[in-house]
């Protein structure tokens, strides 16, 4: 039975604390961060590929997209701007199919986060290299990124310098783990082009994979180590949250992966070791497939809390991937399953794919607790239950509980709620009750938001 009384705060990472402690202890430093003061709308996005083209189908899917997000009350897109596509022949610049995305974007108050990647076959020496190959010269990839951030001065604010830098077998070949050394060196001359041609725009060190054949805060130590300035020159901080493949496990579990809020410590940690300024860290991709080990219903609680527990951890934004399943969401491997919402075929006359039920959730617990921060987790038992405290810009306080642990019965938790309140379920669902500073709700591994009214 818990205490009536108002519930003791535990530090943001308190899920972690000895993993968190030893990766700490590995990197020379403890770098644990507060939480996020971003409200949850402004730190939710999506990362997506929305159609270019003018052509009927391309538009309503965009059409689509806007809808989407404006539906969730977010306005964050994390999107490719692709070399290959833009600079085909050097120095010969086609920007037409971006101009279009980012002016939809704009009349739709959607902020673009742009990936300025790939390679072009052009800018390397490999035999039958595809985009996929980084370029021999890192100036030539500076060409492009500064003029990119030239050409969309005033409309688009934020770039990420690559994809995935360590998962060479996709998208850094020909090696398997990156080429930590060369790509922080292209970093550091993108970098310099955009704030050269945009000076004040936001560059992102590019998301990398957490744990990969190199793991990610080895790869990161590694980029900064062999290029002095780089650390110091760190405008924010991007990450993926991915350890396994296919994500399986919940966000809060050690069984399968380390927990979220212990990736971001320990990325953290190398930050400062490197001996980088104090930066933002933003996790530019996170996301569950639908699989049989991972069921709809799952996939759409493990999003929801992960976005809490990256914000607890002190990320700034947390971009899911992604909004629409692909042709193929049955196959194997489910890159075609980590939509929100469900696969359309064709966009030509119109369409409305149905939502996922972690569109739903998502949707419900932002609608809830959307305009609030994240301040704290305070105490509950047992210790499985997570019971994290929000508040709004008016500074009234709200809640959002839930079990990490599959498979076990409800908890009764108390939460420290005082007058008319609403009880939100993941479902859309919602309950108008009273409280008197201890409402007791009932809580499972779906998230739960408790807010006045």
């Amino acid at each position: 039975m818990l205490d009536a009384g108002a519930p003791r705060a535990l530090d943001a990472a308190t899920p972690a604390l000895d993993a968190g402690d030893e990766a700490s202890d590995e990197a020379g430093a403890d770098a644990s961060r507060a939480p996020s003061t971003v409200a949850l709308r402004d730190l939710v996005g999506l990362s997506d590929h929305p159609a270019l083209g003018t052509d009927v189908a391309s538009v309503n899917e965009r059409a689509f997209e806007w809808s989407k997000l404006a539906e969730l009350g977010v306005h964050r897109l994390r999107t490719d701007f692709d070399w290959s596509q833009i600079e085909a022949q050097k120095g010969t610049f086609v920007f037409t199919p971006y101009d279009t995305l980012v002016a939809d974007a704009t009349a739709h108050d959607v902020d673009v986060l742009g990936i300025l990647d790939y390679g072009v076959p052009w800018a390397t020496s490999a035999s039958g290299a595809d985009e996929y190959y980084p370029p021999d010269d890192p100036d030539d990839f500076a060409t492009f990124a500064g003029a990119v951030a030239m050409h969309f001065l005033g409309t688009v604010h934020n770039y990420e310098v690559w994809n995935e830098p360590n998962n060479g077998l996709s998208f850094w070949k020909p090696t398997l783990t990156g080429d930590p050394a060369k790509y922080g060196a292209l970093l550091a001359d993108a970098t310099s082009a955009v704030l050269a041609a945009a000076p004040t725009a936001n560059v992102a060190y590019g998301g990398t994979v957490y744990d990969y054949l190199t793991t990610g805060p080895d790869f990161v130590a590694q980029s900064f180590q062999a290029n002095a300035g780089l650390a110091a020159g760190l405008g924010t901080f991007a990450m993926h949250a991915y350890e396994k493949y296919p994500p399986a496990s919940a966000p809060e579990s050690a069984a399968g992966e380390e927990p979220l809020p212990t990736k971001v410590t320990t990325m953290s940690s190398v930050l400062a070791a490197a001996g980088a300024k104090p930066a933002p860290l933003w996790i530019t991709e996170i996301g569950w497939p639908t699989t049989d080990a991972d069921p709809p219903a799952q996939q759409a609680r493990y999003t929801v809390r992960a976005v809490l527990l990256a914000a607890l951890a002190g990320a700034d934004r947390v971009y899911l991937y992604t909004l629409l399943d692909g042709p193929n969401p049955t196959a194997s491997p489910p890159e075609d399953a980590f939509g929100l919402v469900s696969y359309q075929a064709d966009w030509a006359d119109g369409g409305a794919p149905a939502d996922k039920p972690s569109f739903v959730a998502l949707k419900a617990i932002l609608g809830a607790v959307g305009a609030y921060a994240v301040t704290g987790r305070l105490a509950a038992t047992p210790a499985d239950v997570y019971l994290v405290e929000l508040v709004d810009p008016a500074g009234t306080k709200g809640w959002v509980a839930w079990r990490s642990l599959d498979g076990v019965p409800a908890a009764s938790v108390t939460v420290p709620a005082t007058g008319d309140i609403t009880v939100t379920q993941v479902d859309g669902t919602t309950l108008d009750d009273t409280a008197n500073g201890a409402y007791v709700v009932q809580v499972g591994p779906d998230p739960v938001a408790i807010t006045a009214r």
